[in-house]
């Protein structure tokens, strides 16, 4: 198994969106056995596929709601990289905290990882539908 770095700066990021109460260890043991679980799935190098779900799932742009008297007008804003990346964390975490009960959440994490590289995951169609209301509004 390769190892990833000690000071990824995706890891790091991922586990400070983790982390509650101060509590960094858990949070990396939490992403550790992510890592771990992606590899028992997959049998291939776990932050590869990470990288390429966390890319594949952040978005380009982002819609601003503006009010002009009654109406609502939505302007389209594009997003850096790590705009982007903020993101597509969020959404993950979203939506693999949503399921309370059942597998831990780093199995959890490790599943929806997997669906996004594999184009199934509700979070893509969250993308999806940004992009399509940034273009319709543009």
């Amino acid at each position: 198994i390769n190892i990833p770095p000690q000071q990824d700066p995706l890891l790091a990021f991922l586990a400070s969106r983790l982390m509650n109460h101060g509590h960094r260890a858990k949070a990396n043991r939490i992403v550790s056995r992510t890592l771990l679980n992606i590899h028992a799935y997959t049998r291939a190098p776990p932050l590869p596929i990470l990288r390429e779900a966390i890319f594949a799932l952040a978005p380009v742009v982002r819609l601003l709601k503006h009010r002009h008297s009654t109406k609502t007008i939505y302007r389209p804003v594009a997003l850096s990289e790590k705009q982007g990346i903020w993101f597509a964390v969020e959404w993950l975490l979203k939506e693999c905290k949503g399921r309370q009960g059942g597998p831990m959440i780093e199995e959890r994490l490790a599943r929806e990882i997997i669906k996004i590289v594999k184009g199934e995951s509700k979070a893509l169609e969250k993308k999806l539908e940004v992009h399509k209301m940034a273009m319709v509004n543009r």
